[in-house]
């Protein structure tokens, strides 16, 4: 009661002090108000900033959105003066500041004599809009949402809106009286662009939003005319108000249809009018709070296996949420720095100074990116940002704060907090210390991938029809998933050697066939020593050379269409691909470049962890033969490795 008092006199002194004021001294003030409000208003400020984001972030700049944002507070101040104002406004009054177009509209849609609705938003000064309609001949009545937490100010409030002769009518027990007017053809405003929870969700800017059913129904049920009305303000004080013709209705029975059809109907005009003037309309409250649409980013640092990790995860976000009939669009964005010092200044800043970035996180990003990567990356606005690897976690922090998104990262994030993401995804084998047990971290025990028993038919159905003699035959299958040169790895000619010698035998000990791809990173050496030993040799059914033919369902198909598959110990994606497969693996480790580093490697680490818990088979290249034949007579039990719905519960947590 004290805070409701206390509003109550604030608000009935302050109106009475800015009615002294000359009508530009008030407006002034409500600029400067509304300035104050964009520097301190943090919460409602991010409101509008999300708002606008998601509206315009493929046609505006950061800087123009920012720009937008504070005028939106600053003309929101002029509206609230011009509330309060309201009193001292008359017939001759509104006539010197509101030019009324369309009157005539209005005119005709009476003479039915099924009453008239006008449709509006909340754009301009709306308040002043409802005064000005009372002008236009015979009884005008305005639905609005009661305060019920405030009642005493909404009273006081309401008896401002009613000084022009307008009757206010409060949704619920005003809706009867509603309908009541409409049989005695009377004028009655309503608000469309807020339907909450029982609203029809319609596109709105490339993204459904609820807006209210209320005045379509009864348009629909009573033929009742309704015309579209928009106040704009020209300049100062001097305000037009725009009445469109009657709106054509599509009605064709099926009423919740014919609903959302007439809905988007009046949503292209309303986003037609935001657009030409986006500074007006009302952009605090949560517009698209009840959408079902999502959309999220990968931020690519170009790396395959990080790309196809990052896919994976945003593979699961799209599929958890189909489950819940809401729909996610995923786009890769590159991340491409300017020049490897300007990353480490990011990285530096990031790292050292998170608490002061809030007012130069676009800046600092527009310094360190390709002008290319800085706007592809602005030119979006998601609600989830996934990345994997250090080089791309700064920015998905960055953004994910500026973007008011929701951040998955994958893999240890660089030098940064895990708490400065939504959602951590690490392979046990990229730690080294002991476990991290925050609600927001999640361990799998390989790299996450796109594998899956649909994905496994559908890449072997388009291997099969590329290659069509692979149909002929149905032997034993041995594929081989061969990849190449690292920073950390060298895959030499001759343990590659070593290893095809052991593939023959036993392919022609077990008559078994022959499934074999490279890398893009083998190198042409080794490329060429594979060429000479399988080309012509009768059981390779299947030889790619990815630098010389480069096959997209090369590694999906063959892990489709093998028995057992044989991998090299340098790709920890490839390995996790291979074990998630279902099909038997061997894995056989490759030469180290730093043999003072040794097991301290995490790609030994990981394959030395999988094979303790029984996901892979590690074997030298002397042993491979022994160990496809020890595989192929079940002497050694191998279990399908499967992340996915450890990552299901992770995604869970952040819907």
């Amino acid at each position: 009661m004290l805070i409701e008092s206390t509003l109550y006199y604030i608000v009935k002194i302050c109106g009475a002090v800015i009615r002294m004021l000359p009508v530009e001294w008030s407006l002034f003030l409500g600029r400067l108000l509304g300035w104050l409000a964009y520097l301190f208003d943090v919460k409602h400020k991010d409101q509008v900033l999300l708002n606008l984001k998601i509206a315009f972030s493929g046609e505006k700049t950061p800087q123009e959105i920012r720009s937008i944002a504070k005028a939106v507070f600053m003309n929101f101040g002029q509206h609230m003066i011009e509330l309060l104002r309201l009193p001292r406004m008359n017939e001759e009054t509104f006539k010197r500041y509101v030019k009324i177009e369309g009157r005539e509209h209005v005119e005709e849609a009476l003479q039915e004599g099924k009453g008239v609705i006008l449709l509006a938003m909340h754009t301009g000064s709306w308040e002043l809009a409802n005064l000005a309609s009372s002008m236009l001949g015979g009884v005008y009545k305005v639905m609005v949402n009661p305060q019920a937490r405030f009642s005493r100010l909404d009273e006081l409030l309401n008896s401002y809106r009613s000084c022009g002769g307008s009757v206010v009518l409060e949704r619920g027990a005003g809706t009867r009286e509603l309908l009541k007017s409409l049989k005695m053809n009377e004028i009655v405003a309503m608000v469309v662009d807020q339907g909450g929870k029982s609203g029809q969700r319609v596109p709105f800017f490339n993204r459904e939003a609820s807006l209210s059913v209320g005045a379509v129904r009864i348009a629909l049920k009573s033929d009742t005319p309704v015309c579209f009305a928009i106040i704009q303000r020209e300049r100062g004080p001097y305000h037009r108000l725009t009445i469109h013709k009657k709106l054509h209705f599509i009605k064709t029975g099926h009423t919740q249809n014919d609903i959302r059809t007439n809905l988007q109907q009046i949503a292209r005009i309303m986003e037609g009018y935001i657009r030409s003037n986006p500074l007006e309309y009302m952009w605090f409250y949560k517009i698209w709070k009840y959408s079902n649409d999502y959309e999220a980013i990968i931020l690519n640092d170009k790396r395959t296996g990080h790309l196809r990790q990052s896919q994976t995860v945003a593979h699961l976000l799209e599929s958890h949420l189909k489950e819940q009939s809401k729909t996610c669009k995923t786009k890769i964005v590159d991340v491409t720095y300017r020049n490897m010092a300007l990353a480490r200044v990011l990285m530096l800043c990031t790292f050292f100074a998170t608490s002061l970035l809030r007012n130069f996180r676009v800046g600092l990003l527009r310094l360190c990116l390709t002008p290319d990567s800085f706007r592809d990356i602005f030119s979006l606005k998601p609600d989830f940002i996934i990345s994997c690897g250090s080089a791309a976690a700064y920015v998905n922090y960055l953004l994910a704060k500026e973007q008011y998104a929701k951040n998955i990262a994958v893999l240890k994030p660089g030098s940064l907090n895990y708490r400065h993401y939504d959602l951590n995804i690490l392979p046990e084998h990229d730690r080294k210390w002991e476990k991290v047990y925050d609600s927001n971290v999640i361990y799998t025990k390989g790299a996450p991938n796109l594998i899956t028993k649909n994905y496994l038919q559908e890449n072997s159905e388009k291997l099969l029809k590329r290659f069509s003699h692979l149909k002929i035959g149905d032997n034993y299958k041995i594929g081989v998933l061969l990849g190449g040169d690292t920073k950390d790895f060298v895959l030499s000619a001759s343990k590659v050697k070593l290893m095809l010698h052991q593939l023959v035998e036993a392919s022609e000990e077990m008559n078994a066939d022959i499934l074999f791809t490279t890398s893009r990173r083998t190198s042409e050496k080794v490329e060429g020593l594979i060429y000479r030993h399988l080309k012509r040799f009768p059981r390779c059914r299947l030889l790619i050379l990815a630098n010389r033919n480069n096959v997209p369902e090369a590694v999906g198909g063959i892990l489709g269409l093998s028995d057992i598959v044989i991998v090299s110990g340098d790709s920890i994606s490839m390995i996790s691909e291979a074990a998630c497969s279902g099909k038997k693996t061997i894995v056989f480790p490759v030469q180290s470049r730093f043999s003072l580093r040794g097991k301290d490697l995490k790609h030994n680490r990981f394959i030395d962890l999988l094979t303790e818990q029984g996901y892979i088979l590690s074997s030298d290249v002397k042993h491979i033969k022994q160990a496809v034949y020890n595989l192929v007579k079940n002497k050694i039990q191998l279990r399908i490795l499967d992340d996915n719905s450890v990552i299901k519960v992770g995604l869970k947590r952040i819907i």
